[in-house]
């Protein structure tokens, strides 16, 4: 049994190798990648673009800032992934850094040039001080989205 938890792990932890950190690191410029539109939504673009060097950035990194809440506070947003190619873009895995954070989507490929919204929740309840959470967005090209939830958490009254 010992051995079966010992290769789960050890396959868990190849996944994330290989989704996110196994790729090539060129990337992670906000402007290429991301906007934010008028509603104050984030927009995640992908595929991501080519780096410089003719390569496909493999990882872009944005921040939705969660400001100050209580302690126990639960908090809900949203934000949207675009494909910005001519195929079906496949997310195969959404990963997030802890229990206190999840996030949602449709699975189904998304459409060239269509948009889905990926909703995103924070529970505060046992966590104090300044709080950074990630979600990282992986697809079929091996290509990673990680977007950051920052935040500070206070005691209530």
């Amino acid at each position: 049994m010992r051995h079966f938890f010992a290769s789960l792990f050890l396959s868990l932890f190849g996944l994330l190798l290989i989704g996110c950190d196994g790729a090539s690191s060129a990337g992670g410029d906000r402007s290429d990648s991301t906007v934010t539109d008028t509603a104050g939504l984030l927009t995640v673009r992908l595929p991501l673009p080519v780096t410089d060097e003719g390569r496909d950035a493999a990882r872009s990194y944005d921040t939705i800032r969660m400001g100050r809440m209580a302690e126990g506070e639960v908090l809900e947003g949203r934000f949207r992934v675009a494909n910005l190619s001519e195929r079906p873009l496949v997310i195969v895995q959404v990963i997030t850094g802890c229990g206190c954070t999840t996030a949602d989507y449709d699975p189904a490929p998304i459409a060239p040039g269509d948009t889905i919204l990926m909703t995103w929740r924070f529970d505060s309840r046992g966590r104090l001080g300044q709080q950074f959470k990630s979600i990282e967005i992986i697809t079929a090209e091996r290509q990673c989205a990680t977007v950051y939830l920052d935040g500070e958490v206070v005691l209530g009254d």
